[in-house]
């Protein structure tokens, strides 16, 4: 099996040291960082699978150093771990909206970590397109380019993250029905354990950045969602 390589972004040095041994344990290779105004130099040198990021970082604070990942066209799909002792709901809403892939509030277990990065790994690494996909879909000024990974609206791309994309992809492909939350967490984010308000915080992101798209994404409140813009969409 190829080994995973993981960058993990700590700045304290018995926790990096500690937490990177574990990783290693746990059959992953380690690159290390301990400041966030370096984490893109050691990108661009190792080109990892998956950066574990804390928060509070010398040089950069990581939810920047996530920006800054998001909004390089080379890094932008590396998938993003946030592990910091901020635990508020202020700061995992921000985390998802700047387009975190799973947020891990320390204390945590060694061995739930490496779980989450597998688990990310495989929603993020698998293929977007299944195969009875189409290679893009047409809904007025909006399009969605399977072979590219890529959103448009009125030709100008809309930069998604990965879960937000497939997120839409889901919505569009089964436009007019109403996908519970349930569904989404299952066929879209990997049947993780994670609450009904992450996948609404994935939601409001996507619709924001979608602009008046994004009113066609509604809420059927006690249920989950569904893409109402039925007419026109096109294979």
């Amino acid at each position: 099996m190829e080994e995973i390589s993981v960058l993990l972004v700590e700045d304290e040095q018995d926790i990096r040291e500690l937490l990177s041994q574990k990783l290693i344990n746990q059959g992953f290779l380690v690159y290390t960082c301990d400041r966030g105004d370096s984490v893109m130099d050691v990108v661009t040198k190792y080109n990892p699978d998956i950066i574990l990021l804390d928060q509070l970082m010398p040089g950069k604070m990581g939810i920047d150093v996530l920006r800054d990942l998001r909004n390089d066209s080379n890094f932008s799909d590396i998938p993003v771990i946030m592990v910091t002792g901020l635990g508020g709901e202020g700061e995992k809403l921000e985390a998802f909206n700047s387009g975190v892939d799973d947020y891990v509030t320390k204390p945590f277990m060694s061995k739930e970590l490496a779980a989450r990065i597998r688990a990310v790994l495989r929603r993020t690494k698998g293929t977007l397109v299944a195969t009875n996909r189409p290679n893009q879909l047409v809904n007025h000024n909006l399009v969605v380019d399977f072979s590219a990974h890529k959103v448009f609206v009125d030709e100008e791309e809309v930069k998604l993250t990965l879960t937000e994309f497939k997120l839409l992809s889901e919505l569009l492909m089964q436009a007019g029905r109403v996908l519970s939350r349930d569904q989404l967490r299952e066929k879209v984010l990997g049947r993780l354990s994670i609450t009904d308000r992450t996948i609404d915080v994935h939601m409001a992101a996507l619709r924001k950045k979608l602009g008046g798209r994004g009113d066609d994404i509604q809420t059927v409140r006690g249920v989950g969602y569904r893409f109402a813009g039925l007419s026109g969409v096109q294979h």
